[in-house]
């Protein structure tokens, strides 16, 4: 007996062994590119049940496409599968006639078929015994005391947005159009009818917005007569297909209609003339279903406008300004977060950057005089990025106050200016809120990640002060433990100095056995979006990004991940540094902090090598054509390099960054990399997906024709993905594109 549990604990010894060694091995690309991922798979769609005692969310246990529906109480315990996609009706298909022909690319493959279909947009019940989802386009009810399930729609255009309202009936829109359904009386009401284009074939309805009674409802009415069309050609299929998607700037008006039965009747709510190019952000009623919040921006994107309907839709139908404000660069996107009081219909929070960083200000409208008293409520070098009312009156936000690498949740009291931090005992990032509608103490959920750790979904009660401990309560679990059990390099958080006198943050990577006698490569990530922000103790969308850079240090590079000016998180100033110029003082920051790593980090000067995509794709070919000196080799993925080609598929913006190309040539040619392809003498690797409706291939393609007439063939390479677009999907296409990343990087940055 005791020769056996010797011989099982060698086994045991052995399993651990082999089992460290096996995490001790070197990442590949083809790892951390595959489907399902390493680090598992997020919970989608999370929504809380109105009463706050429950979450709902989208999640496959074994990292598959389609996802199962779960419920989990918010007081903690284990969630439970109430419904797997298996239990759904198949989506019906066209029959597939006989190919003899079959041989080649197949258009619709397994990979396609998994992710058709997928499940979505949860809605609870006012009660909270009832979900809404959607499957296939069509709207499904389920029952949670017997889970019994019904199948509400069944039609050929999809449903969209369907939620429940208070008094039970269903809200959703098709084809352009809203609709409430009552499935008491099994009858539809149609809310307006511009999305059937009788009015013209470039006029559609969107931004329907349903007071909290259900009885009347707001809507945009957009003309883009005036768009471009964007041509997308799939080279795939047997015959060549070309996609047509159409944009610019549209010609919009605000409409109010009534709900109830054949009432298509609409009010247009008539805001003072807008000027210059305008759009509606945002549209929200007071909870009495009387009063309409309308956020605009106009002046080119440089002015935003807050009004405040009184009575709208109605005979004595007041427009009052709350706020006007104006910056001669772009008004931000942060200036979005506004909401009116929970019960006083004359109360309204709005952010604004106007003392610099994104702050809260209570704003109380006087409707007789028409006047707006605004008090700011928050203040500080650091910004707020989620707000929303509690049913006690209090505001419970998100910011940046303890630290611009992480978020954390604060509960204000506007009245007196007291406010608290809810418990926090493990740091990292808080988002993806959604706050409890129930009356009492709220639940707020939340998504909690580190920098090594992907996100999980928390609930923690909305209580100041709390009568008990307020520790968040974990109610996900969703990263595999072999994820967990690996060791990763640490990054170390510095503020590097720029040369004009501002801090850059800044996120290092260094290998294991750093010794600053040696001399080592590096390797530059820059992310992409421009406003985003990296530096930050939290997973986000660049987490193969955050793996590659692991296969990285593995191979002895130092890796920096700066960020540069124009991203987020730091206020207006850092925002706005962009303006005018894309390359300027951001790739200045580039270069500053080069020269920080090869000053401070033992980084070779003549092995530096950067790659990023979409803006990071950009500003890697700024950086390789514009600094020969400091650039060994730069791989540019789906990246801009001419402005003007970007203004054509992303006017707002690009115009928010630059103007208008007519109005500000010398903008759009400084600032676009195929300017200086003339100087191009370091290898450059262009990778772009063929259909690309974001950053169109057309842009990789005016360069590398560029490159050819100018002789420079032995100084760039290229790849084109032709089932790709903006994201990529396929895991070979990810491991294709960076596999080459790193071989042109063996060859021109650490073998150099």
């Amino acid at each position: 007996m005791r020769s056996n549990i010797l011989r099982l604990s060698h086994v045991f010894a052995l399993t651990i062994l082999l089992s460290a060694a096996a995490f001790a091995q070197p990442l590949t690309v083809r790892q951390i590119m595959a489907e399902p991922s390493i680090a598992g798979m997020r919970a989608s769609g999370v929504s809380v049940s109105p009463d706050g005692t429950k979450a709902a969310f989208y999640w496959n246990a074994a990292g598959q496409p389609r996802r199962d529906l779960y419920i989990v109480p918010t007081a903690g315990g284990a969630p439970q599968k109430i419904l797997s996609y298996s239990d759904l009706p198949a989506i019906p298909r066209p029959p597939q006639r006989p190919n003899p022909l079959d041989y080649g690319v197949a258009v619709r493959d397994e990979f396609n078929e998994a992710r058709e279909g997928q499940l979505g947009g949860i809605s609870w019940s006012p009660d909270s015994q009832k979900l809404i989802f959607s499957h296939g386009g069509d709207i499904f009810l389920m029952t949670l005391s017997d889970r019994s399930l019904r199948r509400l729609t069944n039609t050929q255009p999809p449903e969209m947005g369907a939620r429940i309202l208070k008094d039970g009936r269903i809200f959703f829109v098709q084809s352009g159009n809203a609709f409430i359904m009552d499935t008491a009386e099994m009858s539809i009401t149609q809310v307006n009818r511009q999305g059937g284009q009788p009015t013209g074939p470039n006029v559609s309805a969107g931004f329907v917005n349903l007071n909290d009674q259900g009885t009347r409802a707001s809507y945009v009415v957009s003309d883009t007569s005036k768009y471009r069309t964007l041509v997308v050609p799939n080279f795939v299929p047997e015959f060549v297909q070309a996609q047509n998607i159409r944009r610019g700037w549209a010609e919009q008006k605000l409409f109010i209609a009534e709900t109830g039965a054949n009432r298509l009747t609409a009010h247009e709510i008539k805001l003072p003339a807008h000027e210059g190019v305008s759009s509606f952000r945002r549209s929200t009623w007071t909870p009495d279903g009387a009063h309409l919040l309308v956020d605009r921006l106009d002046r080119d994107t440089k002015r935003r406008q807050l009004f405040y309907v009184r009575n709208a839709g109605t005979s004595d139908e007041k427009v009052i300004l709350v706020t006007e404000e104006t910056d001669d660069k772009w008004q931000a996107a942060l200036s979005n977060i506004f909401e009116p009081h929970p019960t006083d219909p004359n109360k309204l929070f709005f952010a604004s950057e106007r003392d610099g960083y994104s702050h809260l200000y209570l704003a109380t409208v006087d409707p007789e005089a028409g006047t707006t008293d605004i008090r700011q409520l928050t203040n500080g070098n650091w910004q707020v990025e989620w707000a929303r009312w509690t049913n006690a009156g209090q505001i419970l936000y998100s910011s940046t106050e303890a630290g611009y690498t992480g978020r954390e949740l604060y509960l204000l009291d506007p009245a007196s200016g007291r406010k608290a931090m809810l418990e926090s005992p493990e740091k990292g990032m808080k988002d993806n809120f959604t706050l409890s509608e129930n009356q009492g103490e709220q639940v707020v959920l939340f998504e909690h990640s580190k920098w090594n750790q992907p996100g999980d979904v928390y609930a923690q009660r909305v209580c100041s002060p709390c009568s008990k401990p307020n520790v968040p309560v974990r109610l996900t679990n969703t990263v595999p433990k072999e994820f967990m059990a690996r060791k990763w390099q640490v990054p170390q958080f510095i503020e590097i100095d720029s040369s004009d006198g501002k801090k850059i943050p800044a996120k290092i990577y260094l290998p294991a056995g750093f010794d600053k006698r040696k001399k080592y490569p590096m390797a530059i990530f820059v992310h992409g979006a421009g406003y985003l922000q990296n530096v930050i103790n939290g997973w986000n969308n660049y987490y193969r990004e955050f793996m590659f850079n692991q296969i990285l240090t593995d191979r002895g590079y130092v890796v920096l991940d700066i960020d540069y000016r124009g991203s987020a998180g730091y206020g207006r100033d850092w925002r706005t540094d962009v303006h005018d110029f894309l390359g300027g003082k951001d790739y200045d920051d580039h270069i500053d902090s080069i020269d920080h790593m090869v000053a401070n980090y033992a980084v070779d000067p003549t092995k530096v090598g950067v790659y990023g995509g979409s803006y990071g794709g950009f500003m890697a070919g700024m950086l390789v054509m514009r600094a020969p000196d400091k650039i060994a080799a730069a791989a540019a993925l789906r990246s801009v390099f001419d402005w003007k080609n970007y203004y054509a598929t992303n006017p707002g913006y690009t115009a928010q960054r630059l103007g208008f190309p007519d109005k500000n040539a010398e903008a759009y040619k400084r600032s676009s990399p195929i300017t200086y392809a003339d100087q191009l003498e370091r290898p450059l690797l262009i990778l772009h997906g063929m259909v690309d409706d974001n950053v169109h291939v057309q842009d990789s393609v005016q360069l590398i024709e560029k490159l050819i007439r100018l002789g420079k063939t032995k100084h760039f390479e290229a790849m084109m993905y032709p089932s790709e677009s903006h994201a990529f999907v396929r895991p070979e296409s990810w491991a294709d594109e960076y596999e080459r990343i790193l071989w042109f990087f063996e060859r021109h940055v650490e073998r150099r």
